[in-house]
């Protein structure tokens, strides 16, 4: 299998596993809880759909990387590698790398690019091919995904929302596949020699979420930063004015109500190493700025920051972040007590390699500490080794 220079295909067991469509998607959408995760010693495993070949291009000195589909993606590659990097993550694998369905599928799935069809609503660029991520069949698709989590045996998968958070058709298509997946994971049977859920057992992953914001505190973030920006204009990377979108107009879809916000935990300890990763993603990403968090009156501000993307529009960069859990699969309670993360294909077991007290150091003490006397979505938030923001 690849993946990025520098971080392993390898699979961590009994950890989370996050999938996102493009490089820089793990970051905008989960950078902080991706972080986090790793800080507590859950083993943290990003899956990337494409490499984004048709992304636009913000810096001067890379502006010869637009149109050029294999460039722009070999930058991007790095762009994930430094980005991972930042945030703690080492296991990483692109969508297509994932074995099985040989000539079934494209050997490589890109970039879709996005048409806006109304406003939210975006489809694949006409001249998109056959091997655009949005055009791949679900069902292919998900079925390597779910080979994927079989072996994982992951304790929390974490993925987009319905609506890709802001309609483009690859976070759209990433949705489907990610949820198709845990469905086949749990109950499909095997189709063909090349399946990739041959020879593995079923697995019912406990806690399926998505990664969406607060209404309430998404709104008083914007508002927060339009305030700022009345008295600190804030200049993009050729120079242009940038500007933060309206508090009180429609909002992208990944915010959701707040009665449909299952968990939301503080990730500002995280917002250094999230800031690092931004700044990796500097194809994307822009004009990014983190609060000194060492003094207590900035560290209360209802957003800790702010970047920018290729549209020009400033968001606020958060100091928590929210999830939605999927009804049906947020057995929270079933989270393991002592997850153990190694590689799958590892020859000697773990028990034989490390000795009980090896087990106990790697994952048991601390993992049963934090879990032990929890339930429900404290739970959830132990495990991830955050706290419930209030």
């Amino acid at each position: 299998m690849t993946s990025t220079r520098g971080i392993a295909p390898e699979i961590l067991t009994g950890g989370l596993v996050g999938v996102f469509a493009h490089p820089d998607d793990e970051v905008l959408g989960a950078g902080g809880l991706l972080a986090t995760a790793v800080r507590a010693g859950v083993g943290v495993t990003v899956v990337t759909a494409t490499r984004g070949e048709r992304g636009d291009v913000i810096p001067g000195d890379l502006a010869h990387l637009k149109g050029n589909g294999p460039a722009l993606a070999h930058e991007r590659q790095h762009e994930l590698t430094r980005a991972l990097t930042a945030l703690g993550v080492h296991s990483h694998f692109f969508l297509d790398s994932l074995p099985g369905l040989a000539g079934r599928r494209p050997p490589r799935f890109t970039g879709s690019g996005m048409v806006w069809q109304r406003p939210g609503v975006g489809e694949p660029e006409p001249d998109a091919g056959p091997s655009a991520f949005a055009g791949v069949p679900v069902e292919l698709s998900a079925r390597l995904l779910a080979g994927l989590l079989r072996r994982a045996r992951p304790q929390v998968v974490v993925t987009e929302e319905p609506n890709g958070a802001y309609g483009h058709p690859d976070h759209v298509q990433t949705h489907r596949v990610t949820m198709r997946a845990v469905e086949l994971a749990a109950e499909a049977s095997e189709m063909a020699d090349d399946d990739p859920l041959v020879g593995l057992e079923p697995y019912r992953v406990p806690v399926v979420a998505w990664v969406v914001e607060s209404e309430t505190r998404y709104r008083s973030a914007l508002r927060w930063l339009q305030e700022v920006h009345r008295h600190r204009p804030v200049f993009g990377a050729l120079g242009q004015a940038l500007a933060p979108i309206p508090a009180d107009g429609a909002m992208p879809s990944m915010v959701f109500p707040d009665d449909q916000v299952d968990l939301v935990i503080d990730i500002s300890h995280a917002l250094p190493a999230v800031a690092a990763a931004l700044r990796a993603h500097r194809s994307q990403v822009q004009s990014v700025h983190l609060a000194d968090l060492t003094e207590p009156e900035e560290r209360a501000q209802p957003a800790l920051g702010w970047f920018a993307l290729s549209n020009g529009l400033l968001l606020p960069l958060l100091g928590t972040a929210c999830l939605h859990l999927v009804p049906g699969y947020d057995d929270v309670d079933r989270l393991a007590v002592e997850p153990i993360h190694h590689r799958y294909n590892d020859p000697i077991p773990v028990a034989e390699r490390y000795g009980l007290a090896g087990i106990v150091g790697l994952a048991g003490l601390d993992v049963r500490d934090r879990l032990g006397r929890t339930a429900g979505r404290e739970r959830l938030a132990a495990f991830l080794g955050a706290d419930v923001a209030r």
